[in-house]
């Protein structure tokens, strides 16, 4: 009986010590996580790089379905939309008319459609953190979060891409007789826009531009329509000789670009043609201003600087200054013209006085 308490008793006293080993483990991982939150406090604190946490969910899911909306899933048919379903990348999205969408993208993050619009997502690895929307028909509206890290999501269209939208904006999309029209409203927030041979870093609040493209994307127009921006747009490329730190002269070759500020009837037009040999576009870009005048003009062939026509538009945008200091010359050797002849007039006079009294 004795052997038999003695047993029970060490197998106690092991159990409490390995209880208390245990105790005192988890005390020392809730104070490395203390710390390591402190840490990560202190890091944000002081502007260290912290790994930011997903701005969007592994898969969207329909908050709101209001039929008729359907969806397609990758390799699948067009099937009514399930509210509250989740869906694969890769999915489109359409709404008859009459019909609503609302689709989630993330806790602050939602992408609406309604009567006959469509868009889709693109599919794409698991686990990447940013995501793109592939814009269809109709109006797309998207309400983001205003604090979207760079890069998170983009908006792919034929011709160009909305680029890191944030807060509230509307894209609408159709099909014209002149060509593919698009126009991106930012109502707040920011977004930006980028296409072959043009970008425009960002757009704020209120501010809106239409782009039509034409002739299978070789014509692009950006017309502004409200508020101001800058659109930068290519101008080619052009080489200069250098000298360098050894005193050797050296070819450096520099891209040109044009900051252009668009403002309502305001428009840029950019041209493309394709050679019959290569594959090097020759590009023609056109900057007008509001009363219709052009203000800018520019051939080059893509990555070629020794095909560039320059500035064909002697007064650009910003130089009315010079343009009155000119006007201002003109009209001062018009006078002095006209002072040097004064003399002349008055000696005649003179001479045929003379004359007549003689």
């Amino acid at each position: 009986m004795r052997p038999i308490k003695m047993t029970l008793a060490l197998v106690a006293a092991m159990a409490a010590v390995y209880a208390g080993a245990q105790d005192e483990d988890a005390k020392e991982e809730t104070q490395e996580a203390s710390q390591e939150e402190a840490q990560g406090e202190v890091k944000e604190a002081s502007g260290e790089s912290v790994k930011p946490a997903p701005s969007f969910t592994a898969l969207p899911f329909c908050r709101l379905v209001e039929p008729p909306v359907d969806v397609k899933k990758p390799q699948g048919d067009w099937e009514p939309a399930i509210e509250g379903k989740f869906y694969p990348l890769g999915t489109s999205y359409r709404a008859g008319q009459g019909g609503k969408l609302i689709l989630s993208l993330g806790t602050h993050s939602t992408a609406t459609i309604e009567n006959g619009a469509s868009f889709g997502t693109r599919a794409q690895p698991v686990g990447e953190q940013s995501r793109t929307l592939l814009l269809g028909s109709g109006l797309l509206t998207l309400q983001l979060a205003e604090n979207l890290p760079e890069g998170a999501l983009f908006v792919s269209a034929p011709g160009f891409t909305v680029k890191n939208p944030a807060g509230e904006s509307r894209i609408s999309y159709e099909l014209t007789p002149n060509g593919d029209r698009a126009k991106v409203r930012c109502v707040t927030g920011a977004l930006g826009i980028s296409g072959r041979h043009f970008d425009i870093p960002a757009m704020h609040a209120a501010n809106e531009v239409v782009v039509t493209s034409e002739h299978d994307y070789l014509v692009t127009v950006l017309e502004g329509t409200s508020g101001d921006y800058s659109v930068i747009l290519d101008q080619g490329r052009h080489a200069s000789v250098e000298v360098d730190e050894n005193g050797l002269m050296k070819e450096v070759v520099n891209d040109d670009k044009l900051d252009w500020k668009l403002s309502p009837k305001t428009r840029v037009v950019i041209t493309r043609a394709v050679p019959a040999i290569g594959s090097r576009m020759s590009v023609h870009t056109m900057a007008f201003d509001a009363a219709g005048e052009r203000q800018s003009d520019r051939v080059f062939c893509e990555g070629r600087s020794e095909i560039n026509s320059g500035e064909l538009v002697h007064k650009v945008a910003g130089n009315d200054e010079m343009a009155k200091q000119a006007a201002a010359a003109e009209t001062t050797e018009a006078a002095a013209e006209t002072t040097e002849d004064a003399p002349a007039e008055s000696s005649d006079t003179s001479d045929s006085s003379d004359t007549s009294e003689e």
